[in-house]
């Protein structure tokens, strides 16, 4: 009985990813060897610098509750932003990218190198495929007429000397062709498009337990904490003419007084008073922890500048 010969199988590697376009619809066409194009760093950063250009693990961290801080699918492109008087904060942050407030909006400029077929091919099909795609999918939308483009251009988030209308159009319907539909691709932070920040730092406070929320728009306490004084004021106002008509309505002989109506005005008076207290301490314990973090961070950065400057200059 004759052996069969049996040839080992070859474990076949798993089939990457495309980038969402080709090279002849590429808007930067620089050598991804050894620099990283449009950033001018050595390649053999590039994991670096794409984990802290496109990260969204703040973001991610709330995603089941991002439903409260924005909507499936919302992006306005940047004439529309100009529509809504909100002023266009450039930052390289990437858990910022479109995350609003007030009248203020923040954008992280869009990296050359993912404009480019051969980096995008060797460094971003392989780690935060989805992340990079994310970010290519938000400018589709955000710089969809010429009006936007020029937006774009005069803000620094399109960099390149050779990028004319005629190409990012051509760029963007190839990407947005290739990315439309596709949540799957994307990362999932960007199944959602802008994100309010008040209730993004009230949802990752409340998840993930951090004291000053997703980001701190603020440099001084007052503005910071003026933002829950504004509604306390405002219950503070309401109940203020409540009660005063309570009390007048009371004030009559006690034969036209309902004792239903004595009871209600003496518990809401009581709920007032509790209210009060609570609010009191709940700013307290709010204050109380940031300036004890901020003066104690604080004193430690000094308390090590100080050391290396003694080092520097004995």
């Amino acid at each position: 009985m004759s052996e069969v010969e049996q040839t080992p199988v070859k474990a076949t590697q798993p089939l990457l990813p495309p980038p969402p376009f080709t090279k002849a619809t590429q808007l930067n066409s620089e050598s991804a060897d050894p620099l990283i194009p449009g950033e001018y760093a050595l390649s053999r950063t590039a994991s670096e610098f794409l984990k802290s250009s496109l990260s969204q693990s703040k973001a991610n961290a709330i995603y089941n509750r991002l439903w409260f801080a924005g909507t499936p699918g919302k992006y306005l492109s940047l004439h529309e932003q100009a529509v809504f008087a909100r002023k266009i904060i450039i930052s390289e942050e990437p858990h910022l990218h479109l995350v609003w407030f007030k009248e203020a909006i923040y954008i992280k400029p869009l990296p050359p190198c993912l404009t480019n077929f051969e980096f995008f091919q060797g460094y971003c099909c392989t780690a935060r495929y989805g992340e990079a795609c994310g970010l290519l999918y938000s400018y589709t939308h955000l710089v969809r007429h010429e009006s936007d483009f020029a937006i774009a251009v005069k803000k620094g988030l399109i960099r390149g000397d050779e990028i004319t209308w005629r190409a990012w159009q051509a760029f963007r319907t190839e990407v947005k062709s290739k990315l439309d539909g596709k949540l799957d691709v994307l990362d999932r932070r960007y199944e959602y498009g802008e994100l309010r920040l008040s209730r993004l730092n009230f949802l990752y406070a409340l998840r993930c337990r951090e004291i000053k929320g997703y980001h701190n728009a603020y440099t001084r306490y007052a503005p910071y904490f003026s933002r829950y004084f504004t509604g306390a004021i405002l219950i503070f106002a309401f109940a203020s003419v409540t009660l005063t008509a309570m009390q007048v309505a009371i004030q009559e002989p006690a034969s036209s007084v309902s004792p239903a109506f004595a009871r209600t005005t003496f518990r809401f008076s009581v709920t007032i008073v509790c209210a009060v207290a609570g609010i009191v301490f709940t700013m307290t314990a709010l204050f109380i922890p940031i300036v004890v973090f901020d003066v104690g961070s604080g004193l430690v950065v000094n308390k090590r500048l100080a050391r290396e400057m003694r080092r520097l200059n004995p």
